[in-house]
């Protein structure tokens, strides 16, 4: 008999929070240690570094070890090293950017910027990630670039990828916000493309609070993006007569990251390593405890894929399929258990719905976020996207700091998927309406 559920007075298969609380604490204080490192520079009245050296040189040097690049180019976000890389690779009016719809709009958002227009793609359902074969379809002659996503940490196709893009004269732009230290056929993410793209946001494994990485082989792609946030940087870039003409002036886009945020992002990379192994087994965990059920599916990667940064871990859940309760009342018997499970990230939010894609005119906003070379309309995306809008609705998932727990708590977190399903199977629609009414909070 499957054992009676938190959620209707059984026993929680996730008892205590305290290794959740322990790990806030642990985490709290290490970064307050990392920022401590800034001490000496703040001593010497060194709040700013807008050429590159010190703390910010050395955060860089480690982004091209991390993926055999020859340059990085440090930023206050990863927005902005996509808008950078975009802008490089000559993204603008009457051109566009292949884009999968299932991701976060920063992959997206710097392509209207450019005063181009974000053509969105499916993706793979077996791994989230980009699918190639839609990519090809979608390629006309105003493509010039393709975004690949590596989403939760899993990377692309990227194999496919390169030999599509160079068949057609396109770049690719990597956006390895998910994917710090991971790999395809034993080369790093963010070595594949043009340009690779690193959030250094705050929830990232690598973080800086808020702050942005690119890194790219072509010293003629590094001066651009110079160009276009780093004043300074132009006249120090890589190729002296790139833009001899610009002196110490940029376009005006200030994108150079604060200090504090490159010391926190040194150490924390430093600890990127330890990390993703730690997250690895974990996955691993989760993914020995589902194994048996039928309605619970760890998301896969491409032969040849290393999984990297693991900004969550994804399970596609089809409970309904098999006489169990929908995704809603699913997540919530799991969150009765004490684990801390969440429905997707992009469940009603992808790109192609969006109403700063689908519907808003930007013309009445000024700022030139749109392509004035083609009628309105054609800047709006249009259509629907069946695979990646029904994975939406069917994605689960554990937060990134799921590799810091014990092995008795990641393990009790995929008991309790199992234990949910299980649970709930039978249950008809008042129950399951029972279930999400008793979990929610007083006055939701």
């Amino acid at each position: 008999m499957t054992e009676k559920l938190a959620l209707h007075g059984g026993p929680k298969s996730v008892p205590s929070q305290r290794p959740l609380t322990l790990y806030k604490l642990a985490r709290g204080v290490s970064r307050s240690l990392d920022l401590m490192r800034m001490l000496p520079l703040t001593a010497r009245g060194v709040t700013s570094i807008n050429d590159g050296t010190g703390i910010v040189g050395r955060f860089e040097q480690g982004m091209c070890q991390l993926t055999g690049r020859r340059h990085a180019l440090a930023m206050n976000s990863g927005t902005a090293s996509l808008h950078s890389a975009y802008f490089a690779v000559g993204v603008g009016p009457g051109t566009e950017v292949i884009v999968p719809a299932y991701t976060w709009h920063a992959s997206a958002t710097p392509v209207i910027q450019c005063g181009a227009v974000p053509v969105f793609c499916e993706v793979d359902a077996e791994t989230l990630t980009i699918d190639v074969d839609d990519v090809e379809r979608r390629i006309t002659e105003r493509t010039r670039a393709i975004c690949v996503v590596h989403i939760w940490g899993n990377p692309g196709p990227m194999d496919r990828l390169r030999e599509l893009a160079d068949r057609h004269g396109l770049a690719i732009i990597e956006d390895c916000s998910h994917a710090h230290g991971a790999s395809f056929k034993d080369t790093p993410i963010g070595a594949w493309g043009e340009v690779g793209c690193f959030s250094l946001q705050g929830s990232k494994v690598v973080e800086g609070g808020e702050a942005g990485v690119a890194v790219t082989d072509d010293p003629v792609l590094y001066d651009r993006m110079c160009l276009l946030g780093h004043n300074v940087m132009v006249k120090r870039g890589q190729r002296a007569d790139t833009f001899a003409d610009f002196g110490d002036v940029s376009l005006g886009v200030k994108y150079r990251p604060h200090p504090a945020a490159m010391y926190l992002a040194h150490a924390s990379l430093s600890r990127l390593a330890k990390r993703n192994l730690r997250a690895a087994r974990t996955w691993k965990w989760l993914c020995e405890e589902v194994a048996d059920c039928p309605a619970i599916r760890p998301v896969g990667q491409h032969p040849g894929a290393v999984r990297g940064g693991y900004y969550a871990y994804v399970f596609e859940y089809t409970g309904e399929q098999h006489g169990s309760a929908g995704t809603e009342a699913f997540v919530e018997a799991v969150k009765a258990e004490g684990a801390p499970l969440d429905l997707d990230q992009f469940r009603g939010r992808l790109l192609h719905t969006l109403p700063v894609f689908a519907s808003l005119d930007r013309r009445e906003l000024g700022g030139g976020c749109y392509d004035p070379t083609r009628p309105w309309e054609e800047n709006l995306a249009t259509g629907s996207l069946p695979v990646s809008e029904g994975l939406a609705d069917r994605l689960v998932r554990f937060p990134v700091h799921l590799y810091a727990m014990p092995e008795s708590y990641v393990r009790g977190c995929g008991r309790a998927l199992v234990k949910a399903f299980e649970g709930l199977a039978g249950a008809d629609s008042g129950q399951e309406q029972d279930a999400i009414a008793s979990a929610a909070p007083a006055g939701a």
